[in-house]
């Protein structure tokens, strides 16, 4: 199928569905393709923290003022991704007061407001702190559901005309001198040909940047950092946890739902996939966090994650805690002479609406036109189920509805509903495209209790009737790679039961050993 359009952006992150919104408001057409779902990078795998900039005030002044702007304008336009917790970065003994002081006087030089606490006024607000603490001071953090953020981005985008092509990958780049004059594109699914003719085409694709630019034999400075995070199976603090020291592995902890995310690690990788987080890395993160909040030592865990960060490089960093967070905006036509190629890459979940504005600025001052930006005015639309716990008891309690609700997800409380709309309304094509878009297999059990009840909603819907046992392997496959590196304790004895439901029920056979039977440390799957 050829198509035309005058933007072709690749990359289904935040930054790339920014940019397709950011232009589809100023009313200049485009495409996205992603070789995956929305959000399977980075983007849908980081601790979801809504910056103040505080983190980067010492080490990255512009940094710090470009996220508290940032802040301040996802808090306007996107109140219902948000939730309003603050933050605390919290000095221990060990910690330099030094560096207190310092992280006050840069605080303040960028107007980050803060307010220094004590040590019993810090434990009179979050209980659960190392008694030990020196002292707290106050930020405005808070806490995103990033792929709510992406996922109404992307909504709204296509509402105003943009063309999305999800499990679409990038196959060939038909370059002729100075100029791309059109991109093969294939459909990881149906096998569907795209050639797609624009007029210009953005490389929005985080950490696969490079792989993208060696298609028209180009080349960026980049670094790969891997990022690993647990999530515990309760709510720990009701503020977002920082270390008040130098950036470094296992300083914070974010507080989402009705769970806490300890984080995070940065550790250079030679690849965009196929990692995973290490015991190592696991130890590491319970050691530190734990000095922030003992009860991490005993507490549950239901998952670990991990995700790259892509960094750009200058060669004079010292280690990947050096190099800065923000963002590069690449014109490959003052660079490298390709006069219709952009790359967007570096930056942070929060900066992706600025990044989005200034890749969007540039197109239109390449196309002649003047149409300003109004992604900072324009509120999202509330595209999604309401994802607070509150308002989903509240919107299930039977003394207020006289209508019965079926329930696919006891821990995170996902109607059947809910799921079927998604699945009418997204025209999903991949099943496990469904996990991104709800709460389902998000709670305590990680989908052990709710996995099956979704299949049985696609064999109904004719979604499921060739290929289910392939299609439950596949849900039990995601889930297993987040479980994998946390499995002791009473999260074994858990999944021994789970193993066993599943091969009664469903007569599914181990292709590797159980738990209990000495499962090695090597990668491969479990059912």
């Amino acid at each position: 199928m050829k198509l035309k359009t005058e933007v072709l952006i690749v990359g289904g992150g935040a930054t790339g569905v920014g940019i397709a919104r950011d232009l589809s408001l100023r009313g200049i057409p485009c495409i996205l393709i992603e070789k995956g779902d929305l959000a399977s990078g980075a983007s849908g795998r980081n601790h979801g923290l809504l910056h103040s900039g505080a983190r980067y005030a010492v080490t990255d002044p512009q940094g710090a003022i470009e996220c508290i702007a940032e802040n301040r304008i996802l808090r306007r336009i996107a109140p219902h991704c948000i939730e309003e917790t603050g933050g605390l970065f919290v000095s221990l003994p060990e910690d330099d007061l030094c560096f207190r002081d310092q992280f006050l006087q840069s605080c303040e030089a960028v107007g980050i407001p803060t307010r220094l606490l004590s040590r019993d006024q810090a434990l009179s607000i979050e209980p659960e702190l190392n008694p030990e603490l020196l002292s707290a001071i106050e930020v405005p953090d808070g806490a995103v559901h990033s792929f709510s953020l992406v996922m109404e981005n992307a909504m709204d985008a296509e509402k105003m005309g943009a063309n999305l092509l999800l499990h679409t990958e990038l196959t060939s780049l038909l370059l002729n001198k100075n100029k791309v004059n059109g991109a093969k594109a294939k459909n990881l699914i149906s096998g569907e040909e795209y050639l797609i003719e624009p007029s210009f085409l953005i490389n929005a694709t985080g950490a696969w940047a490079n792989q993208f630019l060696r298609l028209a034999g180009l080349k960026i400075e980049m670094a790969l950092s891997k990022g690993s995070m647990l999530i515990t199976n309760q709510r720990l603090n009701q503020r977002v946890i920082n270390r008040c020291r130098p950036p470094s592995d296992g300083d914070i902890i974010v507080p989402n739902e009705t769970v806490s995310i300890l984080g995070t690690t940065s550790i250079r990788s030679d690849e965009a996939e196929n990692f995973e987080t290490t015991p190592h890395e696991v130890s590491l993160l319970i050691k530190e966090t734990s000095r922030l909040i003992p009860s991490v030592q005993g507490v549950r865990l239901i998952r670990a994650y991990a995700g790259i960060r892509p960094l750009l490089q200058s060669g004079e960093e010292n280690g990947d805690r050096a190099i800065s967070r923000g963002f590069a905006l690449i014109d490959h036509e003052a660079r490298d002479w390709v006069k219709n190629l952009i790359s967007i890459t570096g930056g942070k979940l929060i900066t992706y609406r600025l990044m989005a504005e200034k890749t969007s600025d540039l197109i239109c001052e390449k196309m002649g036109v003047r149409i300003p930006c109004s992604t900072h005015l324009t509120p999202l639309p509330v595209a999604t189920q309401a994802s607070d716990v509150k308002t989903r008891l509240k919107k299930l309690n039977p003394s207020l509805s006289k209508e019965k609700k079926e329930i696919l997800c006891d821990c995170e409380l996902v109607e059947r509903g809910e799921v079927e709309k998604i699945l009418t309304d997204c025209k999903l094509k991949e099943p496990l495209d469904i996990l991104h878009r709800t709460r389902l297999a998000k709670g305590t059990c990680q989908g052990g209790f709710c996995l099956y009840r979704l299949l049985g909603v696609l064999h109904e819907r004719g979604m499921a009737q060739k290929d289910s046992s392939n299609l439950l392997k596949g849900f039990l496959e995601e889930r297993w790679k987040g479980i994998r590196p946390i499995l002791w304790g009473d999260a074994l004895k858990e999944e021994e039961l789970i193993e066993g439901i599943y091969k009664g029920i469903f007569n599914l056979t181990s292709t590797h050993p159980s738990p209990l039977e000495g499962e090695g440390q090597g990668g491969g799957a479990r059912h």
